[in-house]
């Protein structure tokens, strides 16, 4: 299968990216190994509610993702919260992941591909999944860099110059509490550092889901744990912090959550062999630095089209 544009990732980045580039006319994929549309902009039911698991909210420092953040509000896909309540911010009703997959929209999307290796030829890059090879004449990867990182050497290739983002590494638990917990959307104890109530934060629900984001010293313990072990030592410190009636619990890890006081490098296009790095390791990081360097991608490939 051939297309001349090849997108690696459907988080926020990619998605944006993927809509850019639909305008104009081009023949565009995005491939995906999770099975669903939204890296970390994640949503997944919860009893009979939602919790956003990922990006909780959109603070817009720059006029890109301010200016698509005005769009998202012109299709009410977005509100404002009191999640901050001094700042302003804004959240989607019914789960964050709606907005990566509202970009995505009429692009051709293939989930639960993992791609394994990369590889350029005369004319096209060969991208290898879990179950295809397909070419494209121009490839974007929008991974977090480490990642990145990893399939270029896989595939013997190089860049030099890439930019160096921390991430953030914390356990997320979701799950359904009888009890609201307060009457603030998000509080915090030594155990989390971020306790949200969905529900109060502005979701489309009626029930108290709630996303508690681990500390990184008590998620560092818990990686090295069995799971029996861990579900203890996560119960009891929920417990601790007021949970004493929920349901639905489910954990999650994430390796490459966010960065922080980053700054770096719009992007990286090489119109030579027309390969691209974009996402949130870019820029000042997040959400803004997903959108401006996807922003900015998108320019360097209409003027060499």
């Amino acid at each position: 299968m051939n297309f001349d544009v090849i997108i690696v990732g459907a988080g926020l980045s990619g998605s944006y990216l993927a809509r850019k580039i639909k305008e104009l006319g081009l023949n565009t994929l995005i491939i995906e190994k999770s099975k669903g549309i939204g890296g970390r902009f994640s949503t997944k039911p919860v009893g009979k509610g939602l919790a956003d698991y990922g990006c909780q909210y959109l603070k817009p420092k720059t006029k890109e993702l301010s200016e698509l953040i005005q769009s998202l509000k012109n299709k009410n896909l977005i509100k404002k919260s009191n999640i901050l309540q001094d700042d302003e911010a804004f959240i989607a009703p019914y789960g964050m992941n709606k907005i990566p997959q509202y970009l995505s929209l009429g692009v051709s999307t293939l989930l639960n591909q993992k791609v394994s290796s990369i590889k350029k030829t005369s004319n096209n890059w060969e991208i290898k999944t879990n179950s295809f090879l397909l070419k494209s004449k121009i490839l974007v990867l929008t991974m977090p860099i480490n990642q990145v990182s990893e399939l270029l050497k896989v595939s013997d290739l190089a860049i030099t110059d890439m930019p160096t983002a921390n991430y953030k590494s914390f356990y997320t638990i979701t799950f359904q509490n009888m009890d609201t917990i307060g009457s603030k959307p998000v509080l915090k104890n030594d155990f989390a550092p971020w306790i949200c109530n969905n529900f109060l934060k502005g979701l489309s629900i009626n029930q108290n889901i709630f996303t508690v984001n681990v500390n990184e010293e008590i998620s560092n313990i818990l990686l090295n744990m069995e799971d029996n072990k861990k579900h203890e030592l996560i119960n009891r410190h929920l417990k601790e912090s007021g949970f004493k009636n929920f349901s639905f619990y489910n954990l999650h890890y994430w390796k490459y959550a966010f960065t922080e006081d980053q700054n770096n490098i719009a992007n990286y296009f090489n119109e030579e062999n027309m390969l691209a790095l974009c996402g949130d390791s870019f820029s000042v990081g997040q959400a803004d630095g997903a959108v401006v360097s996807a922003q900015k991608t998108f320019e360097q490939i209409r003027n060499v089209i």
